[in-house]
């Protein structure tokens, strides 16, 4: 099965609406329109799965690349570190497929 990255660069990036990167920011995958968790995998093979939330650096970003598989499509929470939601989130129906790799 093929993989994409789950946004068009394949390491995550949150920021707050200043464009500031959010430290310890959380992401969630979810399948479309439920509260079931989505694998999200470190490597293009899918074999070694992201622990959830994935948890942002001190410059916002993931520690690694997020590659998913191209179905289903995805509903995408984001929180800060405080547990607030980051403006933009949740995205439901997200399609990885709709990404280049």
């Amino acid at each position: 099965m093929a993989a994409n990255t789950l946004f068009s660069d394949a390491y995550l990036y949150l920021c707050d609406d200043d464009g500031k990167p959010l430290v310890g920011a959380q992401l969630f995958v979810y399948i479309a329109g439920s509260t079931t968790a989505q694998p999200v995998y470190h490597d293009s093979d899918l074999g070694s799965a992201w622990t959830q939330p994935i948890v942002t650096n001190a410059a916002g970003k993931s520690t690694g690349p997020i590659y998913v598989s191209p179905t289903p499509a995805l509903k995408l929470v984001a929180l800060d570190a405080d547990d607030v939601p980051i403006s933009g989130y949740p995205l439901d129906n997200w399609s990885p497929s709709q990404v280049a790799t």
